[in-house]
């Protein structure tokens, strides 16, 4: 018998909270909505996204957590990451406000500097917007299990999991690749 995606995600899930992720799991589990995000989180995860754009999380946390310990622009080494940071320190609280007011808040973040298609349902996601990252691990998942999309597949999986966020659901399949080195 073949496995289900809801199978594969059942031991995915044991395989992150076995490898000592569970405190992780509970922070998406936990994350409160959009409405409760304030400009200081939203620039945080802003940060976070743009530093992890088409880096290994494991290197872009190194570098996000120098940055905000120290708060000097020059520990980020990439030049156009750091001119999008720059302008986001000068800059969040409006996009916050912005932000706050718009119907389409995901398509509303791809047009902030170094947010692109696939980044931008990083940071809604970060930020409480309950939404799936379509990243190279995810697309592959949907793909073998034969769906047209993560956001359709990691759907499926909330339907038979009722009790679990998109968010999560996500950040479950997403660790279980990256620690799993696959894709």
């Amino acid at each position: 018998m073949t496995q289900t995606i809801t199978e594969y995600y059942m031991m995915a899930y044991n395989r992150v909270v076995s490898a000592g992720y569970q405190k992780e799991i509970y922070y998406w589990k936990d994350l409160g909505t959009f409405d409760s995000c304030t400009p200081e989180q939203f620039f945080s995860e802003y940060v976070w996204c743009v530093l992890n754009a088409g880096m290994k999380e494991q290197v872009a946390r190194k570098i996000y957590d120098r940055f905000m310990f120290v708060g000097d622009l020059t520990t980020i080494g990439h030049l156009g990451k750091r001119a999008a940071i720059k302008r986001g320190i000068e800059e969040h609280a409006q996009w916050f406000r912005i932000l706050q007011d718009i119907p389409d808040k995901i398509e509303y973040l791809q047009t902030l500097p170094w947010i692109g298609p696939i980044t931008k349902y990083h940071l809604a996601r970060n930020i409480g917007i309950d939404c799936v990252k379509p990243d190279r691990h995810l697309v592959r998942l949907a793909k073998y299990f034969g769906f047209e999309s993560p956001l359709l597949m990691c759907t499926e999986i909330q339907k038979k999991i009722s009790y679990e966020r998109l968010g999560t659901i996500d950040y479950v399949l997403w660790r279980d690749c990256n620690l799993r080195k696959v894709g």
